[in-house]
């Protein structure tokens, strides 16, 4: 499925207010994002609609799905920013791939990094943080709003949360600093973090960093690193703050075929974590999870789509 269909999703779903982003941002965001031809404040505050969560007779899934097999997974919908500052969303269609995609909002071209969270554990995603070019972070929660936790943040060219990894309720950060050290911010019930651990050097040699939640079947959140040399490595977590991943798995060669990998959880109603990957040409690929800890997380993959390249951002 091609990305670029332009019809909006029939389903019941959230209107995500970027207008309260780009008042949350500093002046110096303002003035990049006139620049760019990003509507102001005021002008997508008229126009922003407030996020509705679906009511229980809409949803495919009010809960993370418990499968037969002892698995469980929360799925979110894809987010997309394409070159001109458009978000859109993809909702799964349940076989690994997406339905009808539907339009969000405006305005995008300030923010450089993105990623969604869900800290009540119901499956769905209660909202995202997201990095501005000026280097804010700023928190965004369906139900309560906009918090700006402040700048600083482009010391890091990696923010994402792959879930809970403390131990905690709430979905934590991994952020990466330009001198390739982790780091791991634990998150507090309103979006703010307790100090900074630091988890190690040599990141710096990871082409890529991704992963949703549990990938292989502990009950852990787990990540995947792609090296250099396009080796993948799976880090099992360990639900431990002062030490979130154990020894790290080799998965295999090749993986720097991808520009991108993304986790969103659950994508074929398995109940296992998925993996997405779009290739240097723009294919998309599906990695149905397989929730085992033999080395083996995902089964042989399957193209979902065509023509992605024209998406700056995917989370």
């Amino acid at each position: 499925m091609a990305p670029f269909n332009g019809r909006k999703h029939g389903r019941t779903a959230s209107r995500i207010a970027v207008a309260a982003i780009a008042a949350a941002l500093v002046a110096t965001t303002a003035g990049t994002a006139a620049a760019d031809g990003v509507p102001s404040a005021k002008d997508a505050a008229g126009k922003a609609q407030q996020h509705v969560k679906p009511k229980a007779k809409d949803q495919q899934r009010s809960a993370p799905y418990a499968s037969g097999f002892g698995g469980s997974a929360e799925t979110f919908e894809l987010m997309a920013v394409d070159s001109d500052g458009y978000l859109w969303n993809y909702p799964s269609n349940g076989q690994g791939g997406f339905g009808e995609r539907w339009p969000n909002t405006y305005g995008w071209n300030s923010i450089s990094e993105a990623t969604q969270y869900d800290n009540d554990k119901d499956g769905r995603a209660d909202g995202f943080y997201v990095k501005s070019l000026d280097g804010h972070l700023i928190y965004k929660n369906y139900d309560t709003g906009t918090r700006d936790l402040g700048a600083g943040w482009n010391t890091y060219n990696l923010v994402f949360t792959p879930g809970d990894l403390g131990g905690a309720p709430n979905d934590d950060l991994i952020a990466r600093d330009k001198s390739g050290v982790l780091w791991l911010y634990t998150a507090k019930g309103d979006g703010s973090f307790t100090p900074p651990v630091k988890l190690g050097a040599g990141w710096g040699a990871m082409t890529k960093i991704a992963g949703r939640g549990d990938m292989n079947g502990d009950g852990k959140a787990d990540i995947i690193a792609v090296d250099n040399s396009g080796t993948a490595w799976l880090y099992p977590g360990t639900g431990n703050w002062a030490a979130p991943f154990g020894n790290r798995v080799k998965l295999g060669g090749g993986w720097n075929t991808y520009n991108k990998l993304v986790g969103i959880g659950d994508l074929n109603n398995d109940g296992q974590a998925d993996l997405i990957g779009r290739d240097t040409s723009g294919g998309l690929w599906f990695y149905a999870g397989t929730g085992t800890t033999n080395g083996a997380p995902f089964k042989d993959r399957v193209k979902v789509g065509t023509g992605w390249n024209g998406m700056r951002l995917m989370f």
